[in-house]
C-alpha cells in the first residue's frame, strides 16, 4: 500500500515541552483535537482553514498522560489527565474546561499512561490508569446516575512486578470482555502482562517477563488476519513488535529498525483504506506505516514530518495528530485513496457528487456516512 495522498493540513509550535495529543469525539461536528504539554492543556477545534485554539488552560502541575472518552449523559468526550497523585476529568466546551471529577489522590503515584474503554461489558468504560510510582494498575469506574451523583469510585488494584511503563485495551472476539496489557519496568529491559475482568474479579492471562527491549510504546487495534487479540510495542531499540493474544503472547511480526527508538504508536483507518494501519513514529522525525494484516517487516510508507515524534493517535475520520517533543502538534491528512476532496463551506454531498459525477450513495458508502446532512467544512472525503 503506497500513499497517494500525504499532506500536513495544520500545525502550532510554541508549546514549550513535549506535546501528548488525544482527538475528542463531539457529537455536534469533527472530532477536537486535544493537546497537553507540561502544566498546559489546549483545545483545538476544526474549522475549514484546520484547527483553531478554543481553550488553553494551566491545570498547576505536570500532565504526565491524556486519555479521551469516558462520556456521560452526553455523546461528547470528556479528557483524563493523569498527575503524579491522581486522575482528574475535565468536560470541555467550546471556550471552556470544567472540572467534572478526580479520584483520591495516591502520593507518589505518577500515572504515567491512561486508558479508557468498557472493560466489564456494562457498557460504561472505566480509567486504567497506570502508576509507576506504585508499580501497580489502578481500575477506576463512574457511578452514578446524574451528573451531580457521579463520581469516580476505586474499582481495584492490581500489583505488577515492576514500575508501570504503558497500558492499552484490546479488543477480543465479538462478545468477550478485552484483554488489558501492562507494560512493566524490570531491570534494563521490560515485561509484559494480560488481565481481563470476569465475574470472579481481575483474572491474568499470557505474559513475557523479559522482552528484547524496553517498551516505550503500546498501542492495541485490528492488526492480523484473525480478528481481535492483537496489539503492538515499540521498544527503545527502534522496533515494532505486534503481538497476538492467545493461550499465549505470541509475535506476529518484528519489524525492521525504524529509528533509534518508538516513542510513539496508534492504529486506526486512514482515508480511504477499510483497514487499521500501525503508525509508528520516531525521535529522527519519520512516521512508518503498517496496513493491517500485517505480513512483512518493511514499511508500506514512510513519511518525513521534521518533528520528533512523542505522541499519536488517529481520529474517527481519519486524520492523524502528532505531538512533537519539541513542542509542535501537527495534523496529517494520509490516505492510500486516489482522489480526497476537502469539503468547503456550503458544499452538501449533492453538490459534491455532481462535481466529480458520481452518486450521493457511492460517496456515503466509501466514507461510511450514516446521514449525508452530517458532513462539515474540512472533512476529508474519499471519492470513489
Amino acid at each position: 500500500m503506497l500513499l497517494n495522498t500525504v499532506k500536513v493540513i495544520w500545525q502550532q509550535g510554541g508549546l514549550g515541552a513535549p506535546v501528548l495529543v488525544a482527538w475528542r469525539k463531539v457529537a455536534d461536528g469533527r472530532p477536537d483535537l486535544v493537546a497537553a504539554a507540561a502544566e498546559n492543556v489546549y483545545l483545538f477545534i476544526a474549522s475549514p482553514a484546520g484547527y483553531n485554539l478554543g481553550v488553553a488552560i494551566n491545570v498547576g502541575e505536570k500532565v504526565l498522560s491524556l486519555a479521551t472518552g469516558l462520556a456521560f449523559l452526553t455523546q461528547d468526550d470528556n479528557i483524563a489527565l493523569g498527575f503524579d497523585d491522581r486522575v482528574v476529568i475535565y468536560g470541555a466546551g467550546r471556550s471552556a474546561l470544567s472540572l467534572l471529577w478526580e479520584t483520591e489522590r495516591e502520593p507518589g503515584a505518577r500515572f504515567v499512561d491512561l486508558a479508557l474503554a468498557d472493560i466489564d461489558g456494562d457498557g460504561r468504560e472505566e480509567v486504567v490508569a497506570a502508576s509507576e510510582g506504585k508499580e501497580a494498575l489502578y481500575f477506576y469506574r463512574l457511578t452514578g446516575e446524574t451528573a451531580g451523583e457521579a463520581r469516580l469510585e476505586l474499582l481495584a488494584i492490581r500489583v505488577l512486578p515492576g514500575p508501570a511503563e504503558k497500558v492499552t485495551v484490546v479488543k477480543t472476539t465479538e462478545g468477550e470482555v478485552p484483554y488489558i496489557v501492562a507494560a512493566y519496568r524490570n531491570g534494563a529491559t521490560s515485561g509484559l502482562l494480560t488481565l481481563s475482568f470476569t465475574e470472579r474479579g481481575f483474572v491474568g492471562g499470557p505474559f513475557v517477563e523479559m522482552l528484547p527491549a524496553p517498551v516505550t510504546s503500546l498501542t492495541g487495534g485490528n492488526l492480523g488476519r484473525q480478528p481481535g487479540g492483537d496489539f503492538a510495542w515499540g521498544g527503545g531499540d527502534g522496533v515494532v513488535r505486534v503481538m497476538k493474544i492467545n493461550s499465549q503472547l505470541a509475535t506476529i511480526i518484528t519489524t525492521d529498525n525504524l529509528g533509534s527508538a518508538i516513542p510513539a504508536l496508534t492504529a486506526g483507518k486512514l482515508p480511504g483504506d477499510p483497514q487499521d494501519t500501525l503508525i509508528a513514529g520516531t525521535p529522527e522525525g519519520y512516521l512508518f506505516g503498517y496496513q493491517s494484516p500485517i505480513e512483512r517487516s518493511a514499511p508500506d510508507w514512510a513519511v518525513w514530518t521534521g518533528r520528533p515524534a512523542n505522541s499519536l493517535d488517529v481520529s474517527d475520520e481519519g486524520m492523524l495528530g502528532l505531538g512533537a517533543t519539541d513542542g509542535f502538534v501537527q495534523v496529517w491528512l494520509l490516505s492510500p485513496g486516489k482522489t480526497i476532496h476537502i469539503v468547503r463551506p456550503g458544499e452538501t454531498l449533492t453538490s459534491i457528487a455532481a462535481r466529480y459525477s458520481i452518486t450521493v450513495a457511492a460517496i456515503m458508502e466509501v466514507n461510511t456516512i450514516i446521514e449525508p446532512g452530517l458532513i462539515f467544512p474540512g472533512r476529508a472525503l474519499l471519492i470513489p
